[in-house]
């Protein structure tokens, strides 16, 4: 499973901009970590697991487990992993079987495989859907059955200890904007643009922020940004953490090493991290709690203000996949860019 560049870059309309001419120009196609602040997200009431003093336990690999995912349900590093166990390397290989010694207090039922009987109407995709499973791996389970045809018995492995931590309860309704936040002006392009009377992104228990120096923008692009999470907060029930890692400098302009982020307009915000994983850099995709990280880019699409949201490609399958598992049909899904490495909204 790749490493996930694990953050959302937002371009958020112009707004009240003062001056916005000219195209999009090169804005990034990737977004950026940054050095961010704030620890690690805690588990919700629907997340909670067996936790207690650290124990060794033995975990037995499973088929489609990688090092990322077991280490993420434990809530342990993979490097920690890879040393308890003497193995070459992060990327090490795991065969179906092989016993791992693990350091940890949270002890997740086991998964465990199911026979699931194939109806009329059923296929690969509704059946993951079903159950919650990544759609490739359903496939390779039942390898070399190329087809669903009811009556067929379909084996599934399935997962009781993936938490949940959005759908499950409302949140706080979302209250008044902060005052204080007008009259800052976003001019010129988000690459080729600067900041006119900036106001920075307030402190807000909606949010964990990155480093303040980073954290200037437009007026419309802090409220609409603080909108759109108090918006996921409420409709989700997501009670872990939200980091926002940058937006501009306070006059804008050049903010290295972005090609973008000069007027006030661009905000990075990091995906969110199942529970109890540690916070790194460079998350490993298995790592995120994919359900919660649509849930806040639909809350922050459904702002209407927001004109790009840019993702890396092959996280995209796996950010709508999750979009089907929480209800969402294919018909209702946010198009799809053409370039493999963003999400145009």
């Amino acid at each position: 499973m790749l490493g996930a560049l694990a953050a959302l870059a937002l371009l958020v309309g112009a707004g009240d901009a003062g001056d916005s001419r000219g195209d999009l120009g090169d804005v990034p196609s990737r977004a950026t970590i940054v050095d961010l602040e704030g620890g690690v997200a805690p588990p919700t009431a629907a997340a909670a697991l067996e936790a207690g003093e650290r124990r060794w336990i033995t975990h037995t690999v499973t088929p489609r487990e990688r090092l990322a995912s077991i280490a993420a349900r434990y809530g342990v590093r993979r490097d920690d992993v890879v040393e308890w166990n003497n193995l070459r390397s992060r990327r090490a290989p795991l065969k179906t079987g092989t016993r791992l010694r693990i350091h940890t207090s949270r002890v997740p039922p086991p998964r465990r495989a199911i026979t699931y009987v194939a109806q009329a109407g059923d296929s690969w995709s509704s059946i993951a859907v079903m159950h919650r499973v990544d759609y490739r791996d359903l496939v390779t389970y039942n390898w070399p059955r190329r087809a669903v045809t009811p009556g067929a018995e379909v084996t599934v492995w399935i997962d009781p200890g993936m938490p949940r931590t959005v759908n499950v309860k409302h949140g706080p309704q979302p209250g008044s904007l902060p005052e204080g936040l007008d009259g800052a002006r976003s001019v010129g392009a988000p690459s080729r643009g600067r900041l006119k009377d900036a106001i920075q992104l307030p402190e807000s228990p909606l949010y964990t922020r990155g480093h303040e120096r980073w954290l200037w923008g437009s007026s419309h692009a802090v409220r609409s940004l603080i909108a759109g999470i108090a918006e996921f907060r409420y409709r989700s029930g997501y009670e872990g953490e939200v980091i926002v890692g940058s937006m501009s400098l306070r006059r804008g302009g050049r903010f290295r090493p972005h090609k973008s982020h000069q007027s006030g307009r661009d905000v990075d915000v990091r995906l969110p991290l199942l529970p109890g994983v540690p916070l790194t850099a460079f998350p490993n995709a298995d790592e995120i709690d994919w359900s919660a990280s649509w849930e806040l880019v639909r809350a922050i699409i459904d702002t209407g203000e927001v004109e790009v949201i840019f993702l890396e490609g092959p996280l995209q399958r796996l950010l709508f996949q999750a979009a089907l598992w929480e209800g969402m049909s294919a018909e209702e899904l946010p198009r799809r860019r053409a370039s493999r490495s963003s999400t145009r909204t």
